[in-house]
């Protein structure tokens, strides 16, 4: 881009020079002829005649050395809006290019930071245990942890499905940052809360970044309590992860047990994901999973009953 503006720049001066120099050679022969006269008493008619038919063609040869003067001076403000509006283009292509490319790296330097986190928390955890073996873990956390947990889900709850801004990106950043550091301090006083913060992340970094994704409801699924509505869903956002990738094996398992204990927001979401369309729907149609799928709605359907 840099050589495509010196070029165009070179251009651009190369014809306003040339522009400016058809002017003043006009300017110099509208002083040379301006002035000449068109009738001497000396000069016989056919000499008034010629002089006449030579003004004449003078005229003409400016009109279309002014005409030229015209298009040259046209062609030059064209190419400038071009190149400008080209210019602009690229340049703010690249500044996208650019933040995308440091937010990517923000966000690669965070899963480092969490991995760090969770390593310290547990190493934090076996001596705490080591030093104190009966100690009894505290069942309540702190209120400014509830504040910021309610605050984060709200945020996340509000982003789903919504295409990120710049803004936005640096406060999802900022939560993560502050889920990780939750998770190192307090992670066990929290209970499921955490586990649902982390379900929410994962659901928001399904398109943009699968493997974040995945990660988020690896842990989330180590934090949850067992057999409890949180590891439940997670179990079914693993599931829809394993069908989109055709791991229906495991995508079968997976939801076997989202629904080892029935809860009704799930169900819903089945005979929705199951439709044409749905996340689910290639897996309720392939053999034999189709009919562990009827098998499924059918024990629900029972258990309903």
């Amino acid at each position: 881009m840099a050589v495509l503006r010196k070029v165009a720049l070179g251009l651009l001066l190369a014809t306003s020079a040339a522009a400016l120099l058809l002017a003043a050679l006009e300017l110099w022969n509208y002083r040379q002829w301006a002035n000449l006269p068109l009738r001497e008493p000396a000069f016989r008619q056919e000499d008034r005649a010629r002089i006449l038919q030579d003004r004449v063609d003078l005229l003409s040869k400016r009109v279309g050395d002014m005409e030229l003067l015209v298009l040259i001076l046209l062609g030059t403000s064209g190419l400038y809006a071009i190149v400008f509006v080209t210019t602009a283009y690229f340049s703010a292509a690249s500044f996208t290019r650019q933040a995308s490319q440091t937010v990517s790296q923000i966000q690669d330097q965070i899963g480092l930071a969490m991995g760090d986190l969770r390593e310290l928390q547990e190493q934090t955890e076996e001596k705490l245990k080591a030093a104190i073996p009966n100690q009894a873990p505290s069942n309540q956390a702190p209120s400014n942890h509830d504040r910021q947990i309610a605050e984060i889900a709200a945020r996340l709850e509000a982003w789903q499905d919504q295409h990120p801004t710049d803004q936005s990106k640096l406060a999802l950043l900022t939560d993560e940052s502050t889920a990780a550091h939750l998770d190192a301090t307090a992670g066990s006083e929290l209970g499921a809360t955490l586990p649902i913060l982390y379900l929410g992340f994962a659901r928001i970094y399904t398109r943009s970044d699968p493997a974040r994704s995945r990660f988020y409801l690896d842990r989330a699924l180590r934090l949850a309590p067992p057999k409890s509505p949180p590891a439940s869903e997670i179990h079914y956002e693993l599931a829809c992860r394993f069908a989109a990738s055709r791991d229906f094996a495991r995508a079968m398992d997976a939801l076997t047990l989202a629904f080892e204990h029935q809860f009704k927001a799930l169900e819903e979401r089945l005979a929705n994901d199951i439709e044409e369309g749905g996340q689910l729907y290639e897996l309720a149609s392939t053999p034999p999973f189709d009919k562990a799928i009827n098998d499924l709605l059918l024990n629900m359907s029972i258990g309903i009953g």
